[in-house]
């Protein structure tokens, strides 16, 4: 009992030190610009990596944004909040595609029409994006096949044109408030395109607000109750409708009500860690990977956090089980080096907690780990 008390102790020490000093830094994102000879101009857009992007292994799924220059800091603030520190969905890319008055009427509307006389160029859009942006953004950095795509209001029309046509461009869409009332077409080419297809591979999320019996709301409403009764076997889907919420103030909760429903079964649940079930934990990884087809890899201090709470139950091998996840996704983990010390010192192994401290201290020096190196050559 005093041994396990012991441990705890030295857990709990272990874990303020990494709260305290090695929080990960937030990255808050990079402009570029890309020559479309597609599109004929010069295409503003933004990056946000995520903030163990630099140290990691692995690669990334990438949320695109339409109108990115409304949307980039909230959608990156509710992405960093949801995969951060305990996830509730993968750690992801994403980049914003600014857009201007004129070419936002251009881009995202594929019929030209009354209205809107200076639309019809969404399938050029759509051809800039998939053959120069996706490629420029999957050639400069490291990605997976896993894609997503926001689009609010007219850029959710265009992303409905997408959805139609070029479904298997993104695995996920998320519709919010689109503008299907300015061309009928929209809904009905969405709908024949759904009932023609044995199963849609994509997700989609469809969420409007206002007044119920608005004109520009009823489209929406009966897309989504047509999809509800003829085609829910066919499509991975939701439909949210915030009746208290206005055109702008809705994307934020409807992000992050999609991403919540999207990734409802993703987190860790607490019972595996409480009850100090590794298999249960790698199992649940594994059926993540299988189920988004992306590699998964949890936030580095939280490996941590894992192992040194099997260690109070004197779990030492699940625990090293466990850290093996962090050496396998990130490039310099010399907290993880420290922490497989530790528990190599509880095992009574000095000499490979020797090995793992040096290792750490080589990477960069924290804490005491010079400290332990000396106490352990000086024994």
């Amino acid at each position: 009992m005093t041994r396990i008390i012991i441990i705890s102790i030295i857990v709990l020490l272990s874990l303020a030190k990494s709260f305290g000093q090695n929080q990960e830094p937030i990255t808050i994102g990079q402009k570029y610009t890309i020559e479309s000879e597609i599109l004929n101009e010069s295409r503003e857009y933004w990056v946000y990596l995520p903030s163990d992007y630099g140290n990691s292994k692995y690669d990334y799924p990438v949320m695109y944004l339409l109108d990115g220059q409304e949307h980039f800091h909230q959608i990156t603030g509710v992405v960093n909040h949801m995969s951060r520190l305990v996830p509730r969905m993968p750690r992801m890319i994403i980049v914003g595609i600014v857009s201007t008055d004129n070419d936002r009427l251009r881009d995202y509307t594929p019929n030209q029409i009354e209205i809107l006389p200076n639309g019809g160029g969404a399938d050029q859009f759509t051809i800039f994006l998939k053959n120069e942006l996706i490629s420029k953004i999957e050639n400069d950095f490291r990605t997976n096949d896993y894609r997503l795509l926001f689009g609010h209001s007219l850029a959710a029309v265009c992303l409905n044109h997408i959805f139609t046509n070029q479904n298997e461009l993104f695995n996920v869409y998320f519709a919010a408030d689109p503008a299907i009332f300015v061309d009928p077409t929209i809904a009905k080419d969405l709908e024949s395109y759904i009932s023609k297809q044995d199963t849609v591979k994509s997700n989609y999320f469809l969420s409007v607000c206002g007044l119920v019996d608005s004109t520009t709301i009823v489209p929406n409403v009966k897309l989504s109750k047509r999809i509800e009764s003829k085609y829910s076997d066919k499509i991975n889907w939701d439909f949210k409708f915030y009746s208290n919420e206005d055109h702008i103030s809705m994307t934020l909760k409807a992000m992050y009500d999609a991403l919540e429903k999207l990734y409802s079964d993703y987190k860790i649940p607490g019972t595996y860690i409480h009850s100090f079930d590794k298999e249960s934990i790698l199992n649940h990884i594994k059926k993540n990977e299988d189920r988004y087809k992306i590699h998964i890899a949890l936030p580095e201090q939280l490996v941590n956090e894992y192992a040194m709470h099997f260690c109070t139950k004197q779990k030492y091998d699940d625990a090293l089980d466990l850290l093996q996840l962090n050496l396998e996704n990130y490039k310099a983990p010399y907290e993880t080096y420290y922490f497989i010390g530790q528990v190599y010192s509880m095992k009574g192994d000095k000499s490979k907690a020797l090995q793992s401290y040096e290792k750490s201290y080589g990477i960069k020096e924290i804490w005491d780990v010079k400290d332990k190196i000396e106490k352990i050559k000086n024994e």
